[in-house]
């Protein structure tokens, strides 16, 4: 979840920057460039965490996002305080599948029909591409350095020039390969609305491009008028560079602005801080003030003394009544609780308390029990205050069984030590 808010942040003020600074100026190579390395760069940075030792906070509220789960035991059973919201992640998991596998499938089927084309079709060699020669009815377009066109229309010189020359602006600037990378970033991130800005910010931006390619070398009024009889209908590959994406009224605009003074150099310029600003807050997490401010909310608990004590600071935890547990990786199947590192803590009376430590342990939440390979359990004083423990076992093959005011402890070996055992 915390990916996903700051994948979207960044995605979202990477493209206002473009809509209001950079959208309306015509910079088509720079713009292009920077539509992409957005993209890119808002999946890749919020995967990056570097933790800095300071005073001075770094990060927000995001960073401070952790799992937990709340329960109550009354005796010897575990009584849910509410809906489990694993059922409810489960539910998105088989969504999110789903439509990512539909997704997916249908990029495999328009790539195989494409390399069928290719393969099965008339080919004319041009200068630069590869004209295609199809029977359906329709507008040309690319893919790649190949260019579709109707097989009647060309034989019969029915295609204009100028869309000809338009499909080999696409070609030679390598659209096809935005497309590509598009539609396989909207595979997974089909539910981010953001992705759908740039990618119709990014396929406009290619019309752009062909069209002023096309305007080099012909009249920008025969060229005007071509664009408008032409009936904007087509029902081809959605991987292909063609008219369907073509904003009419937006590139006709474009194609009247000449370039900016100095090709619009503060606006490139104004992008690089923009760019730092975001690697700073959504990468750089101030280490010590995140760790305080994932137990402040949590001082009220049982096990808030304790943990201040062994200097443990609570993360990816689970909350029951006389039990705190936690672990590197926390996930529940069913009623089962895996935890990896697990640090478990109980406190079954007033007098004492207890820790497990394990490398992988199973808590069944129905039977109160925890299972693992091998594991320690240090007994304390709870009154003392003392952090050494009172007593030190070591077992393999474990189950501890969670009472109301007591534990049982079933293991093949058992055997005061320390852990791990040498």
């Amino acid at each position: 979840m915390t990916y996903m808010i700051k994948s979207t942040v960044c995605l979202l003020v990477l493209y206002g920057f473009f809509h209001f600074i950079l959208r309306h100026h015509k910079i088509l190579i720079f713009n292009r460039s920077y539509l992409i390395f957005s993209l890119v760069f808002s999946i890749i940075v919020p995967f990056i965490v570097i933790p800095v030792n300071s005073n001075f906070t770094l990060t927000n509220s995001l960073d401070k996002l952790t799992f937990a789960t709340g329960h109550a035991i009354q005796g010897d059973k575990i009584i849910a305080n509410g809906t489990s919201p694993q059922v409810s992640l489960n539910i998105l998991i088989v969504l999110f599948i789903i439509v990512s596998s539909v997704l997916l499938l249908r990029f495999a089927i328009n790539i195989f029909r494409i390399i069928s084309k290719i393969i099965k079709c008339k080919k004319v060699k041009n200068i630069h591409t590869t004209l295609i020669l199809v029977k359906e009815k329709t507008l040309p377009y690319s893919f790649f350095r190949y260019v579709f066109v109707n097989k009647s229309d060309f034989e019969n010189g029915k295609i204009e020039n100028e869309l000809l020359m338009h499909e080999e602006a696409h070609c030679l600037q390598y659209h096809s390969v935005d497309i590509v990378l598009l539609e396989l970033i909207n595979v997974f991130l089909w539910f981010n609305p953001a992705i759908w800005l740039f990618r119709k910010a990014i396929l406009l931006n290619h019309e752009y491009y062909a069209d002023n390619k096309v305007l080099a070398c012909n009249e920008s009024f025969d060229y005007h008028r071509l664009l408008l009889n032409l009936v904007i209908q087509n029902s081809t590959n959605f991987l292909v560079s063609n008219f369907k994406y073509s904003l009419i009224k937006n590139r006709l605009t474009m194609m009247t602005k000449s370039k900016p003074l100095h090709n619009a150099f503060l606006r490139k310029i104004a992008a690089i801080p923009l760019f730092l600003i975001l690697v700073v807050i959504l990468t750089f997490c101030e280490k010590i003030n995140q760790q305080k401010a994932s137990i402040f909310s949590n001082q009220d608990e049982w096990w808030y003394p304790i943990l201040i004590k062994h200097n443990v600071v609570p993360s990816g935890f689970n909350n029951f009544e006389r039990i705190f547990e936690m672990g590197t990786k926390n996930s529940i199947n069913g009623r089962i609780v895996t935890l990896e590192n697990a640090f478990i803590l109980s406190r079954p009376d007033s007098v004492g308390y207890f820790i497990l430590k394990s490398p992988l342990a199973y808590h069944d939440l129905d039977k109160n029990t925890v299972k693992g390979d091998d594991g320690i359990i240090e007994m304390y004083n709870l009154k003392s205050g003392d952090i050494k423990p009172t007593q030190t076992l070591y077992f393999k093959n474990f189950t501890v069984h969670f009472g109301r005011s007591k534990l049982k402890i079933e293991a093949e070996e058992m055997e005061s030590g320390v852990y791990p055992k040498k």
